[in-house]
């Protein structure tokens, strides 16, 4: 099969830049042409949840009756650093080449012509110029350190624990707890701004490139006219939403055991977050939806003419016996042209209106829900859990 090409574009690599990126380069933490992802997850538990570990053991608060918390039963402190924010960074290996490969793939699938090879271009560089943004990651940042306070005193538990002791004069932190507040919530605030910086960058450059005269085919077979692999990218953003429900998981977790808050009370803000992580992934697709619909709409007239034509010659002749050549109905491939042009039809009736498979769906809501099912745990036992979630996935 004909591959088209265009030499002048760079990979659409979203992971692979910024000034953190630099200058984990220039330390040593991201070698040349091998970002050494697994060693950097490994770091960023190392320095967050194992400093955590050693302060509280020092003063007296990793266990024990010292504190109503103590470190080793506060379950967001682990849910959160030594999961979520190791993971978000394993994400990288894994939707970073989807995303540039799917990017590249407008291309070598011909979708994108060669009269928008310089607008597709300008769009891959116009992305990887703001992902290098200085201006950007430092506002990221500056958001992270904000949202970091904010966020400690909503979710903090109102008991004594490991980071600080209450008070009616309020929380007088520990050492772990200057720690977590100045570094460890703040990293990982700053790892899910840049996540969601960087999901707007590939949303943005769909937008840039649903504006192009694509070449849209409506009997494709992957009923999306031969776009169904923005879809597939796009159902690896689910290890995201994995990752972040982790970190929301040992939040509610706390506020369940020791703030003696009902589960049932946080169903609907639950249900909220699936709904709003659901739109987050598949809503940009639709920049698509208008040339979707009139391509099914013009495949429908187009391919409903050439059906009319050829079911009438079809009908005459071996309906209403008008076989000059009398050819015999056995073995004739008339028949299986018929069924032929029926699947065409078949496939544009189907065409989808969004690029995305709706198994795709499927998974993106069952990573956002996956680790609260958890918290099951606190009104039911392990066993009906497990008999629930086999329900679900049988």
């Amino acid at each position: 099969m004909e591959q088209h090409t265009y030499p002048n574009s760079r990979p659409f690599l979203l992971m692979e830049g910024g000034p953190l990126y630099r200058i984990e380069k220039r330390v040593g933490t991201i070698k040349k042409d091998s970002p050494l992802t697994i060693r950097r997850a490994i770091f960023a538990a190392a320095f967050t949840w194992l400093p955590l570990l050693i302060l509280t053991i020092l003063q007296g608060t990793a266990f024990g009756h010292k504190v109503i918390v103590p470190f080793l039963w506060d379950f967001s402190a682990h849910t959160r650093f030594l999961l979520a924010a190791p993971l978000l960074l394993l994400a990288e290996i894994v939707i970073g080449p989807r995303i540039a490969e799917a990017a590249g793939h407008f291309v070598t699938a011909g979708i994108v012509g060669k009269k928008d090879f310089p607008e597709f271009d300008a769009a891959v560089e116009d992305g990887l110029r703001l992902r290098d943004s200085v201006l950007a990651e430092i506002l990221l940042v500056v958001f992270a350190y904000s949202i970091s306070t904010t966020a400690f005193h909503m979710t903090a538990v109102h008991v004594s624990t490991w980071y600080g002791n209450r008070s009616d004069a309020g929380m007088a932190l520990s050492w772990a707890g200057w720690w977590m507040i100045l570094f460890c919530v703040p990293l990982l605030q700053f790892l899910q701004l840049r996540w969601l910086w960087r999901i707007f960058l590939w949303f943005r450059f769909l937008g840039r490139i649903g504006r192009l005269d694509l070449q849209l085919f409506p009997t494709h077979p992957d009923e999306c006219g031969g776009i169904g692999f923005v879809g597939e990218a796009q159902r690896f953003f689910g290890i995201l939403l994995f990752s972040f429900s982790l970190g929301l998981t040992g939040v509610l977790a706390n506020e369940i055991l020791y703030d003696k808050i009902p589960l049932k009370h946080f169903a609907p803000a639950i249900g909220a977050y699936a709904f709003i992580a659901l739109l987050l992934m598949v809503l940009p697709l639709a920049v698509f939806t208008p040339k979707l619909l009139i391509t099914k709409r013009k495949g429908l007239y187009k391919y409903g003419t050439l059906a009319t034509a050829y079911t009438g010659s079809f009908h005459r002749k071996w309906i209403c016996d008008e076989n000059p050549e009398q050819e015999k109905l056995l073995g004739t491939a008339d028949i299986q042209s018929l069924a032929d042009l029926g699947n065409s039809f078949a496939f544009i009736e189907r065409m989808n209106a969004l690029p995305v498979n709706p198994r795709s769906l499927i998974h993106i809501v069952v990573a956002t829900l996956l680790p609260m099912t958890a918290l099951l745990l606190t009104v039911m036992p392990l066993k009906d859990v497990l008999k629930l979630l086999l329900k679900l996935v049988a």
